[in-house]
This record gives structure tokens, C-alpha cells and sequence, in this order.
């Protein structure tokens, strides 16, 4: 990004430069006493100079050509009057700084001998054969290679850093993932170990002959809690490859609404027409029961489901009217095994993510109008050859 920041500048300078340098010519030479030709040839050279200088400011690429052509205006403008203007032979380092920090090596030497060939045919055309001249042409011909390798040598300092930044930058998201792994391997490791727990002990005090009904239900229960726990986890790792078909919205709304309607909390859906999906039946419904499922638990006694396509693109709003997502919280709901409830397993959430993303959709959570939290899931509706024959 800084190699085509750099040529951006460097049309940028070279207007501003030629328009200047056109500016100062003709303030101090004075358009009235334009009287000889090579006055006038170097005021017509400056102008077209400046005139094309503007207009490759809106041309986005910028090739060998440019940087030639810069050279070939700043040698016919010292040709109109070599021994008064020899000495602005230094704007040629400009356009070869450039030309060693924008291209490659052997194009930006290849620029610098053109460069020094035809400041040697001016050397030549005015016959500079004098000890003065030749020490001119010596110093200028260094100065164009020492300002090529310049270019050359910050263009590659400028690539290493970069190189070594993206190495840094790959390193760390390694890292990052190792981290988020380790935790979730231990947030896993926790939640199997506490109904472990709870399944030895029962254990141990039926193995002493109480047969309580109370410890047999409790094993049942926390093996219950330790399969669905693995089964979700399986299933965030490890999604199930499922063959993808167009979905009835509105009837998988209605079958989760009725699952959870029994939690004694109100359940409005609110859908125009009938939208149809094309993705795995099982996945969507996960993603949208696991949505309506906490808003459901988090609600006080309301949860709004609005579901409406736009652009060829299904929305899903669950809004509740529960105490809401603090805004920390409203980055992490998203991460396995993080929860603030004390029967969730964490995981609900991040298979939802999951199912959107790999669906092309998204999903992001807000306030709600009702006082508690929105989710809102898109997904893409699917290919429209697909949805007529359907």
C-alpha cells in the first residue's frame, strides 16, 4: 500500500513542480520579453509539461513510460538554453528516485542509462568539451546512479519490513487461536468435571447400598447434561454435512415457537408472505432455535420474531423484553462456553455464528426497543433459477 500511495504523491509533486517551475519561469523571464525562440520553446515545453502532469493525476497506474517522458520533457527543456539551464539537470534525481522505488532494479537502471544518454547527447549537441563540462557530466551520471540505488535500495528496506510486520502479524493470530483453543479446552474440561462430579458421588453412596431414587435421577440428569454438552461441541467442531434444500421459514418458526412456548413466555411471529431458504433444514433450524431459545430464558414476558427478505436476503429479528446485553458482553456471547446462565452450556450462540457464517449470512446483536436484546441473522436466500423451480 505505500508503493501506490507513493505514486499517487509523486503525480501529485510532479503537477505541483511543473506548475511552479511554469509559474516561476514566466514571472521571471516575463511574458513580454519572450523574444527568443528558445524562450518560447521552454515556455511551450513548461506548459504541456504542466498540462499533462495534471491530467495523469486521474490515471491510476503509472508505468515506465510516465517516468521516460518525464525525463524527455526535463532534457527538452534544458535543450532550449543549455548553458543557462545545465544546472536544472538535478530534477532528473526526482523521477529516478522514483523509478528505483517503484519498479524493478534492472527497469529503474534501465531508466537511468536512457537518462544519462541523453544528457550526454546535450553535452554533445552543444559541444561541453572543456574540463568543466566533462567534470558536469561525471558528477551528474554518478549522481543519477547513487540516486537510482537510493530508490532501489528503501524500496527493498520498505518490502522487508512489511514482510516482517505480516510474519509478526500471522504469528500473532496463531497465537491468538492457540490461546482461544487452550481456554476453550479448559472451559471444556471444567463443565465435564462438575457433573462428573456429581455422578461419582451418587455413585458412591448407591454403591453403599441407598438405593435413593433422588441419585439415580441426578445421574440421569447430569449424563443428559454431559451428552447434549458433547454433542453441541461436536457439533460447533464439527458441523454435520447436510444436504441443503428450500426451507419453509415460516413452518420451522412455528415448530420452534411451539417448543418454547411452553416456557410460559409470549412468543410473536411476525412474517410477510412465505420466505423459503435454500440451506440444511437441521442447520437453520438450530441457528434460529437457538436464538429464540435465549431470548426466551432472558425474556420477562415477551419475545418478538420478525422475519422479512430484502435484496434477495432473508432477515430474522428476535427481540425480548428482558434486562438486555451490557456491551462487553456483547462481544464475547458469541465465544464458546461463555455464558452468564447457570444451565446454558455456552455453546448455543457459536453454533448459531457458525451456521450463519458458513452460510454467507451474518449475525450481530443490538437493544432492543422492547428493553432487552435483538439478534439479527441475514441469510442469502439462494440462487433464483433454484427458488422458481421450487
Amino acid at each position: 500500500m505505500q508503493i501506490e500511495h507513493a505514486f499517487s504523491n509523486y503525480k501529485i509533486l510532479r503537477f505541483i513542480f511543473s506548475f511552479t517551475l511554469l509559474f516561476a519561469f514566466s514571472i521571471f523571464t516575463g511574458l513580454e520579453s519572450l523574444t527568443s525562440n528558445s524562450q518560447i520553446l521552454a515556455a511551450v515545453i513548461l506548459f504541456i509539461y504542466t498540462v499533462i502532469s495534471f491530467v495523469t493525476i486521474f490515471i491510476e497506474k503509472i508505468t515506465i513510460f510516465d517516468i521516460l517522458l518525464d525525463i524527455s520533457f526535463i532534457s527538452a527543456f534544458i535543450f532550449t538554453d543549455f548553458d543557462k539551464l545545465k544546472y536544472f539537470s538535478i530534477i532528473y534525481l526526482f523521477p529516478l528516485f522514483f523509478s528505483g522505488f517503484n519498479f524493478r532494479p534492472q527497469y529503474a537502471y534501465f531508466i537511468t542509462l536512457i537518462t544519462f544518454f541523453e544528457y550526454l547527447l546535450l553535452f554533445l549537441f552543444y559541444r561541453e568539451y572543456h574540463q568543466t563540462g566533462f567534470l558536469n557530466l561525471i558528477l551528474n551520471s554518478v549522481a543519477f546512479i547513487l540516486i537510482t540505488t537510493a530508490g532501489v535500495k528503501l524500496k527493498q528496506q520498505i518490502e522487508k519490513q512489511q514482510r516482517y510486520i505480516k510474519k509478526l502479524e500471522e504469528e500473532k493470530r496463531i497465537s491468538e487461536v492457540y490461546k482461544r483453543l487452550y481456554r476453550i479446552s479448559a472451559e471444556l474440561a471444567h463443565e465435564i468435571r462438575n457433573p462428573l462430579a456429581s455422578i461419582k458421588a451418587a455413585s458412591d453412596l448407591l454403591s453403599e447400598g441407598n438405593p435413593n431414587p433422588k441419585l439415580l435421577k441426578m445421574i440421569k440428569e447430569e449424563s443428559e447434561r454431559l451428552n447434549k454438552l458433547l454433542s453441541d461441541f461436536l457439533l460447533l467442531s464439527r458441523p454435520k454435512e447436510s444436504e441443503r434444500v428450500w426451507v419453509d421459514v415460516k413452518d420451522i418458526l412455528t415448530r420452534v415457537k411451539e417448543i418454547y412456548s411452553k416456557e410460559g413466555k409470549e412468543i410473536i411471529l411476525d412474517i410477510n408472505d412465505k420466505p423459503k431458504i435454500f440451506i440444511s433444514e437441521k442447520s437453520f433450524e438450530s441457528a434460529v432455535s437457538n436464538v429464540i431459545k435465549n431470548a426466551v430464558e432472558w425474556s420477562k414476558t415477551k419475545v418478538v420474531v420478525n422475519v422479512y427478505v430484502v435484496n434477495n436476503k432473508l432477515f430474522i429479528e428476535v427481540e425480548d423484553d428482558g434486562t438486555g446485553i451490557t456491551e462487553e458482553n456483547k462481544d464475547k456471547i458469541f465465544e464458546p462456553f461463555f455464558t452468564t446462565s447457570s444451565s446454558g452450556t455456552g455453546l448455543g450462540l457459536a453454533i448459531t455464528k457458525r451456521v450463519v457464517m458458513e452460510n454467507g449470512g451474518n449475525i450481530f446483536v443490538e437493544d432492543s426497543p422492547l428493553g432487552g436484546a435483538k439478534f439479527v441473522l441475514t441469510f442469502p436466500i439462494g440462487r433464483e433459477d433454484e427458488s422458481s423451480g421450487s
